[in-house]
């Protein structure tokens, strides 16, 4: 009976680590936005991140300390000029979806994005760029 209580407690214990995730919800509204999120979990880090502003800048780094599980990180930005940068590294999937509105006089618009992905399961990137 005993060791079927520690057996018991044991398996809850690991139910629960698996169930480990960092979450990180970032909105954004001014003349310059600037964002910085480091994400090192044991299974899924997300991250979404809205900026609306003349100058964006966003960066977002998971698991490139401490390789996660899983990985999923959204990037929206509205402004002049634009930039994000994603970092993922992942034990199994990586998705990152940067999405950039440039407005205002057009010398002055800009979007920049990068991506870069490590992972032993499946990566995928969206990248959307549109100048007005």
């Amino acid at each position: 009976m005993r060791k079927l209580f520690f057996a018991s407690v044991a398996v809850l214990a690991l139910s629960s680590a698996a169930q480990a995730a960092n979450t990180s919800t970032t909105v954004q509204v001014g003349l310059v936005n600037g964002s910085s999120v480091s994400q090192q979990g044991l299974t899924n880090d997300t991250s979404s991140t809205s900026q609306l502003g003349l100058v964006n800048s966003a960066t977002t780094m998971q698991g490139t300390s401490a390789a996660s599980l899983n990985n999923g990180s959204t990037v929206n930005q509205i402004g002049v000029q634009n930039s994000a940068t994603t970092g993922q590294v992942a034990f199994g999937n990586n998705g990152s979806a940067i999405t950039q509105n440039s407005f205002g006089p057009a010398a002055l618009q800009n979007n920049a994005a990068a991506v870069g992905q490590l992972g032993f399961g499946i990566n995928t990137s969206t990248v959307s760029q549109t100048a007005h």
